[in-house]
This record gives C-alpha cells, sequence and structure tokens, in this order.
C-alpha cells in the first residue's frame, strides 16, 4: 500500500511541477513573441497608414513616411481594381515573386506572416484613399488603384523565437526530469510519517497479538482440563478456576490498556482538566502503596513541600500516572531497597520525581522504554505487557508536561516529571 501511495504521489507532484514548468515557459515564449511581433505590426500599420508623397527640389516624387524612429526594410505592393499588380516601391530589389501569395490577402487587414521559401514575411493591407495621386499617374493604368500592401522580412526575429522555444522545451525536459526526481523525494519525504506510522500499527497489532496469546492459551488449557472431570466440583477444579481467573484479569486489564491508548491516538479519551492539588494526590498514593511497600520490606521517603501546589489536571489520570511510575520503582527494587518521591515548586512549574535504587535500566535500553510493549532487560520475567510507561508518557502529554528518565544498570532508576503551575 505504502509503494502504490508513494508512486501516486509521485505522478502527482511531477505532474504539478511540470505544468508549472509549462505554464512558466509557455508565458516567457508567448511575452516574448508578442512583443517582437507587436513591434514589427506597429511599424508596419504606422507606416501604412502615414505614407505622403511630396516632391524633392530636383523635382522627384518620393514617398515619405511620418515616423521619427529608424525605418528598417520594407515592401510596398500596389494593386488595381483587376487585382493586377501595377508596380512596388522597394529599398533592395523587387520582391514579385511574393505576388502571387499577397493578391489573394489584399482584404486581409490585420497583420499577417507567410512564409516564401525558407524566409518568412510580415503585411499588412489597407484599401488605397487616393492620397498618392503622382503614384496613380507613374503606374499608367486606366484601372483604379484598390489596394496598397506593405511587408517586411522578419527570418531573424522568427529564428530567435524558435531558438528561445527549443531552449525552453529543452529546459522542460529538464525540468520533467527534475520533477520527477523531486516529486519523488517530495513524495517519500511526506510518506515519512505515515510509513512510521503504518510500521507503528503493524508492529502494535503484533505485539497485541502476541501478548493475548499466552492468556488465551492458559484459558482454553485450564477450560480444556476442565471438561475432562465435569462431575468434578468448583472445590476439586479451585486451581484451573484460579488460573483462568487470574488470566482474565490479565487480558481485561491489557485491554483496557490498549483501549485507552487507542482513544488517546485518536483523541478521543478526554482528559477532564481542573485546579487539583498535585502534592494532595501523592501524599495519598503514598499512603496506599504503604501495605506493599512494608511487605517488601522497602522504605518511602516523602520530599514533598508543605505549601499547596495546584496545577491543571485530571485527578484520576494523575493518580494513574503516580500508581504506574511507584508501582515500576517497587517492582525492580530489591528488598530493603529505598524509593524517593519529590514534589518541589521550580519558577512557573512544578517538579516531580520518582527514583529508587534498584535494578537500573541498561543504557541502550532507555530511549526505548517509553515504546508500548517494549521490554528492557530488566523487565524480561515480568508478566506485565510493557505499557505502563508509554500510558504514564501519554498522560504527561495531556497535561502539557514533559517526562524524563535516567538510569544507570544496578543504579537505580530516576523519573522526572514537569507540569505547568496554575499562575
Amino acid at each position: 500500500m505504502i509503494k502504490r501511495t508513494l508512486l501516486k504521489m509521485t505522478i502527482w507532484n511531477s505532474s504539478i511541477v511540470f505544468c508549472l514548468f509549462v505554464m512558466l515557459g509557455g508565458s516567457l515564449y508567448g511575452l516574448a513573441r508578442y512583443q517582437i511581433y507587436s513591434d514589427i505590426d506597429r511599424m508596419l500599420v504606422f507606416n501604412i497608414d502615414h505614407m505622403r508623397q511630396f516632391s524633392l527640389s530636383t523635382g522627384e516624387k518620393v514617398i515619405s513616411i511620418d515616423s521619427k524612429e529608424p525605418e528598417r526594410f520594407t515592401m510596398i505592393y500596389y494593386w488595381d481594381s483587376n487585382d493586377i499588380l501595377m508596380g512596388s516601391v522597394y529599398y533592395k530589389q523587387p520582391f514579385s515573386s511574393l505576388s502571387w501569395i499577397l493578391r489573394d490577402k489584399q482584404d486581409h487587414t490585420g497583420p499577417e506572416s507567410i512564409q516564401f521559401g525558407k524566409k518568412i514575411y510580415r503585411f499588412v493591407s489597407r484599401p488605397y484613399e487616393g492620397h498618392l495621386p503622382e503614384i496613380e499617374k507613374m503606374l499608367m493604368s486606366n484601372a483604379p488603384l484598390k489596394t496598397v500592401q506593405m511587408f517586411t522580412e522578419i527570418s531573424a526575429e522568427v529564428f530567435y523565437l524558435n531558438r528561445l522555444l527549443w531552449g525552453i522545451g529543452f529546459g522542460i525536459g529538464i525540468g520533467v526530469i527534475l520533477s520527477v526526481i523531486s516529486g519523488y523525494l517530495m513524495a517519500r519525504r511526506a510518506l515519512v510519517p505515515i510509513q512510521k506510522a503504518w510500521d507503528k500499527q503493524q508492529q502494535f497489532i503484533a505485539d497485541a497479538s502476541h501478548e493475548l496469546r499466552s492468556p488465551l492459551s492458559v484459558v482454553q488449557g485450564q477450560m480444556q482440563l476442565l471438561l475432562r472431570h465435569p462431575d468434578h466440583t468448583i472445590e476439586e477444579e479451585s486451581v484451573p478456576i484460579a488460573a483462568i481467573l487470574k488470566e482474565t484479569k490479565r487480558m481485561s486489564k491489557l485491554v483496557s490498556s490498549l483501549l485507552l491508548l487507542a482513544r488517546g491516538d485518536s483523541h478521543e479519551e478526554v482528559i477532564l482538566c481542573r485546579p487539583v492539588r498535585i502534592d494532595g494526590i501523592m501524599k495519598e498514593i503514598a499512603k496506599n502503596m504503604e501495605p506493599i511497600m512494608g511487605y517488601k520490606q522497602l522504605q518511602l521517603q516523602l520530599h514533598i513541600e508543605d505549601a499547596e501546589i495546584l496545577i491543571h489536571g485530571d485527578e484520576d489520570r494523575l493518580k494513574q500516572l503516580f500508581m504506574i511510575l511507584l508501582d515500576n520503582a517497587i517492582k525492580f527494587t530489591q528488598e530493603h531497597g529505598q524509593i524517593d518521591l519529590g514534589c518541589v515548586k521550580q519558577g512557573k512549574s512544578v517538579l516531580i520525581t520518582v527514583q529508587d535504587n534498584g535494578a537500573g535500566i541498561l543504557k541502550r535500553d532507555l530511549p526505548l522504554v517509553f515504546n508500548r510493549f517494549y521490554k528492557s532487560a530488566r523487565d524480561r520475567g515480568d508478566q506485565g505487557a510493557g505499557l505502563g510507561l508509554s500510558i504514564a508518557h501519554w498522560i504527561v502529554d495531556q497535561h502539557q508536561g514533559t517526562i524524563r528518565i535516567s538510569s544507570e544498570a544496578g543504579q537505580g532508576t530516576m523519573i522526572t516529571i514537569r507540569f505547568p503551575l496554575i499562575s
């Protein structure tokens, strides 16, 4: 699924980048072409609309164009009412070979391009308005003049436009390659969190299945033992029934933890925050854990300020947090060990510490202890599912706090939590 999504995202990203290249290249070419052609067309239209005839001091009749800009090479054709080319005015050489093409375009008043051989010309046609009487006399024709045409060669401009187009095409080709590469890299980067979430989900399902398989196997085995002796009383089968009850409780606890984490991931689990005394909660938890501490012959030291320490929090979830941390501390501390529980104000936050002198955690396991179902070397014989610290981390996050863990193997573990105080 991830590979298929990666392919689709690569195609989409590449297509978007390619379209941007095409639009940019097309806009550049269109702008250049418009600018060049508009300049030529403006010159042709101006020249043909401002032709005037006047006499030199020598008596020679010439055509003048009221233009202050330098003129480029242009040609002028004169057509009579019978569509016969009566003559032409030119600056270099006659282009009578073009006459058969231009004759059929006398009514095309807008600027147009034509190709003749390897050269390209731009022309404009205008109906004759009688403003060149001397030209009429020079043509010696009984038929009146009908059309005046002016054209100029634009082969150089077209050549450079074609080179520009080829350059843009080459750039787009390079852009396609770059767009595919960049699209692939962008898609891979975008899919990194998705891939991590997918792997995490797969690992979560595999771990949950593994954790549930053991108690289910025990329950199934014990139930089969019960069915072998249907005539036995409950007292006679108390051992398998107790085993079934124990594993059922274990599964219930595991399912509850999984449900809590799943609802937390989907933001369905609501934390009801209100002002609570964190010092009072910790003292209450410590008092409730005294019987277990006495049973394991452990000593609990409290370092809690006497003043009220208020935070915004969910009392039930905070109790669950401290139960998890103290339970772990008790579980991995040997007899006659010590557990220290601290709660002090530091600036705008409250610092909470849970420290023991138990087995500790290997350095390589420290970055992974908050992962779901992860069990460090010290947890291998533990019957837990490895979800306690994951739940603790989630509770701290929901209270806008931070949690850190430091430990050395054989030297004990210290967990540090910070919560923002109520200002």
